[in-house]
């Protein structure tokens, strides 16, 4: 009897089932127009509509995961890359949900074209792809009732322009900064965060006061102008939030203006850690050997976490003389400040006492003192030769030996 009562339900749910999937999703790609200005934004933008009479959910799988968090892949072929090469190393999680549609509905998803690819005048192919994986539930385990590829392929002439010709395509953007749509709010900021135009550099200090402040910040630093890189300085220097204080820093460390290092200075003489860690790392980018003998001096502290911020410092310092000293950290008493003086090693000579296929172990005194005497031997060897390389050229570790 049970059996009888549960087999209606069972073909109702399996006839909804089969009505949903046997309409449709659909999905492309398109650009908000053909021409553009130099340096202007470019948006690609996937548009899925819901043409079924239920809510669906979609996962949305790019072939750029988990690399990047993006719900799809762009190429641009001849394009050169965007995104400035610093630092060494990546990790993070895109900690991604379902998106929902209702039925009759369309979600737009967009991506800055010209925030991953530098794009000159001329013309360039753009090619999207992405897989959309389809749900009846919003359950990350619930069953797909279909999944289809989505590919095309767009055409952007880009044309030089003058100043006001930039500003006027940059003005709608402004404008959407006082939005009452969060998306659109977050799109123009973003738009204006990533390509940095100088003409807007008011915008940009002015963001900095804003929820998106940190993207704000680091704008600045490419803005590249004395007013935005005075802002970065009044941020560091001033009784903020410690998190952009120390971001501030850190950008201000990579402006190639040396006017600044004294300010950097005199953060690392400052009783919150963090900062003067930001600080330490920032004077090496930024004044190179011109900084060693102040970071020089926080590695002889009696405080940990100060020998801690000088070792980092040195170790993006750019400078050969850093490297005795770094060596030298090997011995010091605590683990952190051995590793660190291992990671700044490998930053600026590209070379790694291994163990096998295993970096060697510095845990403990012992073995921190056995990787100590290889280098001391590597570099009386090499030092004449040997090339210093910083935080704009990392690469895989050569072996010590």
């Amino acid at each position: 009897m049970v059996a009888n009562r549960l087999l209606p339900l069972l073909l109702l749910t399996l006839l909804n089932v089969g009505a949903l999937s046997a309409q449709h999703v659909e999905a492309r790609f398109t650009t908000d127009k053909a021409d553009y200005l130099a340096d202007e934004p470019v948006f690609v933008a996937l548009t899925v509509s819901n043409k079924t009479n239920r809510p669906v959910w979609l996962d949305f799988k790019s072939p750029d995961m988990p690399l990047l968090c993006n719900d799809f892949a762009i190429e641009v072929p001849g394009a050169g890359p965007a995104q400035e090469q610093w630092g060494c190393g990546f990790a993070g999680s895109c900690g991604r949900g379902f998106r929902e549609i209702l039925p009759g509905k369309s979600l737009s998803l967009r991506r800055l074209v010209n925030s991953q690819f530098r794009l000159q005048p001329g013309e360039f192919v753009i090619r999207a792809h992405t897989a959309i994986a389809v749900h009846a539930q919003n359950l990350l385990d619930s069953p797909q009732i279909d999944q289809f590829d989505v590919t095309d392929t767009l055409i952007v002439k880009l044309r030089r322009g003058n100043e006001d010709q930039l500003k006027a395509a940059f003005q709608p953007f402004v404008e959407e900064l006082d939005s009452p749509d969060l998306m659109k709010r977050g799109e123009a900021a973003g738009a204006i965060t990533a390509l940095t135009p100088p003409f807007l550099e008011d915008v940009l200090v002015a963001l900095t006061k804003s929820t998106y402040a940190y993207a704000a910040i680091q704008a600045l630093r490419k803005a590249d102008t004395s007013k935005t890189r005075e802002a970065l300085a009044q941020i560091a220097t001033g009784t903020g939030d410690s998190t952009l204080r120390i971001e501030a820093a850190r950008n201000l460390g990579r402006t190639h203006d040396a006017t600044y290092l004294p300010i950097l200075f005199k953060l690392m003489e400052t009783d919150d850690k963090e900062i003067q860690n930001a600080a330490s790392e920032a004077a090496g980018n930024l004044g190179g050997s011109a900084a060693v003998p102040q970071l020089a001096v926080l590695v002889s502290s009696s405080n940990v976490e100060t020998r801690r911020a000088g070792t980092n410092g040195l170790g993006v310092a750019h400078a050969s003389q850093d490297v005795p000293i770094l060596i030298g950290r090997l011995l010091d008493s605590d683990g952190m400040v051995r590793q660190s003086a291992v990671s700044g090693l490998w930053l600026l000579t590209h070379r790694v006492a291994f163990e096998k296929d295993q970096w060697a172990d510095v845990t403990s005194p012992q073995s921190a003192d056995a990787v100590h005497q290889r280098w001391v031997s590597w570099w009386n060897s090499h030092k004449q030769d040997i090339k210093i390389h910083g935080m704009a050229d990392c690469a895989p570790p050569e072996s010590l030996d």
